[in-house]
């Protein structure tokens, strides 16, 4: 045993790196492997791979179970010589096969430790592959830093077991590993090269095979750290030092010695871990100031005490503790009076120091001077009684008027009388009206017998013919008025009896009384027919009804129609969860009924579907008529689909087949189909969902007599669009459009609003006439909910009320189980909510300059401009987690890893992080966030916390990030944690040089840094853009946009808090992506995207205006729009 130890430490004196404790000959070290199940060839056996032999291929140098044995728990170990201070591991995978490791894990066992299968204990966990992240590389780098004598491998599939890498298998696994490298050094050594002692200072002279630290404890108990330093009282430990004690801790108590914090508590007006910095509020030297009115909740520069950005209200930059000129009194609310030469009204009391402008009364000039009135004073006040002034803001005269003037401003005329001073009578005039208030003439004309224009003198008679014959034609006249006036009641009347015919959503006649029948509670619609195929448009059963009062009733009948303004709340109520409508609802539509379909049963046509119990029906089933070849017969699985009008708008069919990729052609020919929509991938969580039936870019595809091209192929963030040509001998040549969305999870159901763009994207891109066909892999859950989501849109715009369960219902009439799940029953009226509150703010290209700038140049009253009625819709739709759906980011152990415990990550959004660093977990505060083109193009996040710095630069690693983009003060350089250009540092067990490569650019600083944590290597952009700069701003993302162009591209796009600023940049960066892909923007829906992961961006309409304000600039003659 010495002799082995001297022999290992003579080698590692002199090696470059650390030994491989499995597997040097040399040294005599040779690890013993075993594996739970035989080898599939006895030449594979386990102890091939620790072998040294790293070939990745050659079955005979690797251990190999056989996968054909559909094992779903496997394990693989080798057991060391002895214990070794182990470092890490070099894992080298089976290349070929290396899907079906997906999921991995590997442990630990120290010489006492003992592994028990059954037993796993997280303290030995070393390391697991999520299975979400993709596939697993070939060969794998693995942190350990553990005394250790074996180390396990296992895999295993349980039955919840999911995947994202394309070819892994959910069900069994195996062992397929070529060679496992455990390289450390003796239990005693350490470093890369194993030359140095552990110190002894460390307790049994072990430590951290890296750097030496004493993690396993320290000799002295009374050392605290890994460090094993002891300092005095007073003085705490930092960066390996006793440093004096930096805050005001409590009645002048000594801070922790470990941790540098005041444990009792601070002084008055002190804050921080270590009392180090004023309170929320307090500025100074000694934290006694207290902080102005700043806007936005901020808080002042603790040692000016000037606000970060602008005031509250009327306060005045940059302390905020005064109020600005022209403002006054204990809030600054008030404002100041018309001062003459413009000078400012004293702060407290708002008197003017000198006159007032105009007629404006002393001492505040916030009046009217008597006699005057109206928001500038300069109306004169009419002819009031008494003289008594009028009222200084309508100009009313509130006791009366003189004699003979109207009220209430008494400066005109009252009826009938005339003159400058209204003491003249007017004259006779027709049928007693008023004469001109000013010339006193009857314009209207005379009574009989009086002259104009006067009509004060009367004229000579005329014979009694005239007025006789005039008065019998104005009594004609009147007669017949009268007549007409009491036929038209009459037939009013006689309507609102007998009722009006109306028509419902679906085109059937409704009587609806306006007399209410006894009995009938009141209920507005109760005289309505029996008949179930005649529904009202309102919501008429005993069932479902929406009352009056906003309540929502529950009882047995389900089936009526729901408004589209009560959807909301129709969703909260049914969606209760000890009462849950909606499973209900679900359990009463009909099933598939296989007694309808026996033609895709009979023995020819089975091959021909994808599923052993998905049939179309045979009343609806689409039937080939052309053959192409001898043996071709009418079969495919589809069905016909009406469309809430009850026309045949919509083909349902299966994803095609090999078997029936001719059939799915002759299909779209025979049917002359012009609108392909695609729900499902080709490959789904390692299984074939369809056959891809389009050819590649600049690749033809013939399928019997018809030759395809690939026009156009565009991805967008959830979906692709392509342009087909298709060619049938010498027929004329069709085009083909198909929308293919990519983002409907395997299991489950998407996000509502991604769902709702693409329709939108489908409605907007292609309007066709013609049948639309839609399929997934069976036809019938998303197939059916995607037509379901496109026909109850198009009957709720057009008649504002919808029924989904009538209409669902009369789909599964023409083809099986259509909306297949309870899941997506819910859903689809979630999505339908979704689509309801789309407002109509695409603009084009053309109309950006003209509609951006009349949006934002508007003068009227804040609550009635478009653009704050489009804020405050935001914020009504933005979407509310709960406690549970945030509650990572509340854990004990993640708390004080946030910034603002107001902002944290949604579970199912944030980014996991999977490099082991002793004592951290998978947590950071951040989320993923698509782009206008790809799915998860960005992670938003913080900047670091003093103890979270490690995380960001796990974060980089884990998921391959490319750029580093950090939104910064103006008046900043940049950030501490980001090391100086040409410079290094280091964050454990990380090292970070930025190189001396960097450029300036319009405010923009860009440098490229090189993260390194053993041999690997990460090399990514970093941009430091001054938020405040809007060139910066618009720089930053044409940079980005360009950088995208070249390859698959994730940035990390960080703030202080992880939402204010970040929103701004990433809605920019997308809507001028949509700029340049669709020639149109859409800044409201960039917006609802951004918030659907992270609800509490652009949180305040400066920011949702600085988006608007940003876009026309950056298309301008030198914007980035001319640049891409």
């Amino acid at each position: 045993m010495w002799t082995e130890f001297c022999v290992l430490l003579h080698f590692v004196a002199r090696a470059s790196g650390f030994v491989n404790l499995a597997h040097t000959p040399a040294q005599q070290l040779q690890g013993a492997a075993n594996m739970s199940k035989p080898p599939q060839d006895p030449a594979w056996s386990a102890n091939k791979a620790v072998d040294g032999n790293t070939s990745q291929e050659l079955l005979t140098t690797c251990a190999v179970m056989d996968y054909t044995k559909n094992y779903n728990s496997v394990w693989w170990k080798v057991r060391l010589g002895r214990r070794f201070n182990v470092a890490y591991l070099e894992v080298y995978f089976r290349s070929s096969t290396i899907t079906r490791a997906t999921g991995y894990y590997f442990y630990s066992y120290d010489s006492t430790d003992v592994f028990d299968p059954n037993s796993l204990h997280p303290n030995n966990l070393i390391y697991h592959h999520n299975p979400i992240s993709g596939c697993p590389a070939s060969i794998q780098n693995i942190n350990v830093n553990r005394l250790a004598q074996e180390i396990v491998y296992i895999n295993k599939r349980p039955q919840d077991h999911i995947s994202t890498c394309i070819g892994a298998d959910s069900q069994k696994t195996t062992v397929e590993i070529c060679e496992v490298k455990v390289m450390g050094c003796d239990a005693n050594r350490y470093s890369n090269g194993c030359g140095k002692k552990c110190d002894g200072k460390c307790k049994s002279h072990q430590c951290d095979a890296f750097n030496g630290s004493c993690i396993y404890g320290c000799a002295d108990p009374n050392a605290l750290t890994i460090d094993c330093l002891v300092c005095q009282d007073g003085q705490y430990i930092s960066n390996k030092q006793c440093k004096p004690c930096q805050g005001h801790c409590k009645d002048g108590t000594p801070c922790n010695k470990l941790t540098g914090k005041c444990d009792n508590g601070c002084n008055n007006h002190w804050t921080g871990s270590f009392c180090e910095t004023c309170s929320l509020g307090y500025y100074g030297d000694d934290c006694n100031s207290e902080c102005g009115k700043c806007a936005g909740n901020d808080v002042c520069d603790n040692q000016s005490g000037d606000c970060p950005g602008e005031c509250l209200g009327n306060w005045q930059k940059p302390k905020c503790n005064a109020c600005s000129l022209g403002y006054y009194g204990d809030d600054c609310n008030s404002e100041c009076g018309k001062c003459a030469g413009n000078d400012g009204c004293d702060s407290h009391s708002g008197d003017c120091a000198g006159e007032c402008l105009g007629n404006w009364q002393k001492p505040k000039c916030n009046e009217c001077l008597d006699g005057f009135y109206g928001s500038t004073c300069n109306a004169t006040c009419g002819y009031c009684k008494d003289k008594q002034p009028c009222d200084k803001d309508s100009g009313e005269c509130v006791h009366g008027c003189k004699p003979h003037y109207e009220q209430p401003l008494c400066e005109e005329c009252s009826d009938g009388f005339h003159g400058s001073t209204c003491n003249s009578t007017c004259g006779n005039c027709t049928d007693g009206q008023p004469c001109d208030k000013n010339t006193g003439k009857c314009l209207s004309g005379c009574r009989p017998h009086y002259k104009p224009p006067f009509c004060k003198v009367k004229s000579t008679p005329q014979t009694g013919d005239e007025e006789t014959n005039t008065g019998a034609i104005a009594g004609g006249v009147v007669a017949v008025l009268i007549v007409v006036v009491i036929v038209g009641l009459a037939g009013f009347f006689f309507k609102r009896r007998q009722g009006v015919n109306k028509r419902d959503p679906a085109g059937h006649v409704q009587i609806v009384s306006n007399d209410r029948k006894k009995g009938s509670k009141g209920n507005k619609y109760a005289d309505i027919s029996d008949n179930s195929l005649e529904r009202s448009q309102e919501e008429h059963t005993d069932a479902a009804l929406s009352g009056d009062d906003g309540g929502y009733y529950n009882t047995a009948e389900i089936t009526a129609y729901i408004r589209t303004q009560d959807l909301h709340r129709v969703i909260l109520e049914k969606n209760k969860k000890e009462n849950n409508v909606f499973l209900d609802e679900y359990k009463r539509l009909p099933v598939g009924n296989t007694d309808k379909c026996k033609i895709g049963q009979q023995k020819g046509n089975v091959v021909k579907n994808r599923f052993k119990t998905t049939f179309p029906y045979d009343h609806s089933r689409v039937i080939l008529t052309e053959k192409w070849t001898d043996n071709d017969n009418d079969y495919i699985n589809a069905n016909f689909i009406k469309n809430c009008n009850g026309d045949k708008a919509y083909i349902a069919a299966q994803g095609p087949k090999k078997v029936t990729l001719a059939d799915f052609w002759r299909m779209i020919w025979q049917e002359n189909v012009k609108l392909v929509v695609m729900l499902t991938n080709i490959v789904e969580n390692g299984k074939n969902k369809c056959t891809q039936y389009w050819p590649e870019k600049d690749k033809g595809m013939d399928v019997g007599p018809c030759k395809i091209k690939l026009l156009e192929e565009t991805e967008y963030a959830f979906h692709t669009y392509r342009k087909f040509t298709v060619q049938q001998n010498n027929s004329n040549t069709r085009t083909i459009a198909q929308f293919h969305y990519t983002a409907w999870p395997d299991h489950g159901t998407p996000e509502e609003l991604g769902l709702v763009q693409f329709h939108r994207a489908v409605t907007q891109k292609y309007q066709t006439g013609g049948l639309m066909l839609v399929h997934c892999s069976a036809g019938v859950g998303r197939t059916g909910t995607f037509i379901g989501l496109d026909s109850l849109l198009q009957q709720g715009r057009e008649f504002g009320r919808i029924n989904v369960f009538e209409f669902v219902n009369q789909m599964r009439e023409d083809r099986m189980t259509m909306v297949q799940t309870a899941e997506q029953y819910i859903f689809l009226h979630k999505a339908l909510l979704c689509g309801f509150q789309e407002n109509n703010t695409m603009i084009k290209e053309d109309n950006i300059p003209t509609k951006i700038n009349s949006l934002l140049q508007d003068t009227s009253p804040l609550n009635q401009r478009a653009l704050y009625k489009e804020y405050k819709v935001l914020q009504t739709l933005n979407p509310a987690f709960d406690d549970k759906d945030k509650e990572d980011g509340q854990t004990p152990d993640n708390r004080g890893k946030n910034y603002d415990l107001k902002i944290l990550p949604v579970s199912k959004y944030r980014p996991y992080l999977t490099t082991y660093i002793k004592g951290r977990n998978d947590y950071i505060n951040a989320v993923c966030v698509p782009s206008f083109t790809a799915p998860g193009a960005f992670i938003l996040t913080q900047f670091p916390l003093k103890d979270t710095e490690v995380d960001l630069w796990r974060l980089c690693m884990d998921h391959d990030v490319n750029a580093l983009v950090v939104l910064g003060d103006t008046n900043e350089q940049g950030v501490s944690w980001i090391p100086q250009k040409g410079s290094t540092s280091f964050c454990t067990p990380y090292s970070l040089t930025t190189e001396n490569t960097g450029s300036g650019i319009s405010g923009v600083t860009q440098d490229t840094m090189v993260i390194s944590i053993e041999d690997q290597r990460k090399e990514l952009d970093v941009f430091y853009i001054p938020f405040g700069n809007d060139n910066a701003i618009l720089k930053g993302v044409e940079l980005l946009l360009e950088k995208e162009k070249q390859i698959s591209f994730t940035s990390v796009i960080m703030s202080k808090d992880g939402a204010e600023r970040v929103g701004v940049f990433c809605v920019l960066h997308n809507v001028l992506q949509q700029l340049r892909m669709d020639k149109e923007v859409d800044i409201f829906t960039a917006v609802r995207q951004v918030q659907t992961r992270r609800p509490e961006v652009i949180s305040k309409l400066d920011e949702y205006r600085r988006c608007y304000e940003l876009v026309p600039v950056s298309i301008s003659e030198d914007g980035i729009y001319a640049n891409m």
